[in-house]
């Protein structure tokens, strides 16, 4: 009996060897690259991704900047001082990353500045990108102190004295906070086009990023999620849920199936109207912060083209639809421009 298992498992494998050997393949190809090509190509790739993560990083900072200062109105409750100092440290990088901060910008262990954002207390004090903190407050930055400093600065509230270490020179600089929105900004890597605000930070995606062809556009989406914060959208919306989820919990008890309907129907509840009021008040944020109106209006009228399935309704019941958010927008923002004269 063993012996005929094995003898069929022998002819099955037989078989498959067979018909992988007559499987169709491709020709034949040239060797391929020596290791050390490979290696210094990925190493090439990987200094090249960084520089063009760090673009992403930058524009979006630069522009989300201004707005967040311009919504003040909208966060009265969640604000902080801002100096406009972005840092980082070979220790900021993956394993993998390293190499490539090193090659794009000499970084080792000591803090060093990226590039200060435009208007910025740190760029109005001439403060530049690779300058190592050596001194903050008085006191020394060390490699081992630098996880705290970023937490420091998002801390601070006043004056901010510090010391930097420019070539083979020490310079002091003291900068006046400006105040913001605390709604951290940040890019997310999925190559979707949209956008989120969940009551906190703000997430914009890496293909919203790439489809928004100039600043302009950028900004309206960026101030659109601020606004959602701002009216507190979010909250409102996680209220119907809980209450819809609430009246499935008492449809069960009754002996009612509720395959969570009402909990669907709670966080659908008023979400259209929630879009067309973030819209609006993302306008009076971008006016505000002098942001020209047309190019923000025009980009629903562009969105609607390039895709043309959210001209009549957008995201189902969540999003009203293209054609409907142009008209009302292109009307508030010729009435705001008509309030300035």
């Amino acid at each position: 009996m063993h012996s005929i298992r094995r003898h069929s498992i022998f002819v099955s494998c037989l078989a498959l060897s067979l018909l992988l050997a007559a499987c169709a393949g491709p020709g034949s190809l040239p060797a391929p690259p020596a290791d050390a090509a490979i290696a210094t190509e990925a190493e090439h790739q990987r200094t090249e991704a960084l520089i063009l993560r760090h673009a992403r990083e930058d524009r979006l900072a630069r522009v989300a900047r201004p707005l967040l200062i311009a919504a003040l109105e909208l966060c009265p409750a969640t604000q902080r001082s801002d100096y406009g100092l972005r840092l980082h440290s070979i220790d900021s990088y993956t394993r993998t990353l390293r190499p490539a901060a090193h090659t794009v910008y000499g970084l080792d262990q000591r803090p060093t500045l990226r590039p200060p954002l435009p208007d910025s207390p740190a760029a109005q004090a001439g403060l530049h990108a690779g300058d190592r903190l050596v001194r903050l407050q008085g006191r020394t930055v060390t490699s081992e102190t630098y996880n705290s400093v970023d937490a420091q600065l998002r801390a601070m509230a006043g004056p901010l004295s510090l010391q930097i270490e420019r070539g083979n020179s020490l310079m002091s600089f003291t900068l006046m906070p400006e105040t913001l929105c605390d709604w951290p900004v940040r890019l997310n890597r999925s190559s979707a086009i949209n956008a989120h605000a969940d009551g906190r930070e703000i997430r914009v995606n890496q293909g919203m990023l790439s489809y928004a062809r100039d600043d302009n556009e950028l900004a309206l989406v960026i101030a659109h999620e601020l606004a959602h914060n701002g009216l507190q959208h979010i909250d409102k919306q996680l209220r119907n849920l809980l209450l819809g989820a609430l009246l499935d919990l008492l449809a069960l008890t009754q002996g009612y199936p509720s395959p969570g309907i009402a909990a669907t129907l709670g966080i659908h509840h008023q979400a259209l109207n929630w879009e067309l009021e973030a819209d609006l008040q993302a306008l009076v944020v971008l006016h505000r912060a002098g942001v020209p109106l047309e190019p923000g209006v025009e980009f629903w009228r562009r969105l609607g083209t390039d895709f043309p399935t959210a001209i009549r309704h957008s995201r189902g019941l969540t999003h009203p639809s293209t054609a409907e958010r142009y008209l009302r927008m292109q009307t508030a923002a010729q009435a705001l421009q008509q309030s300035d004269s």
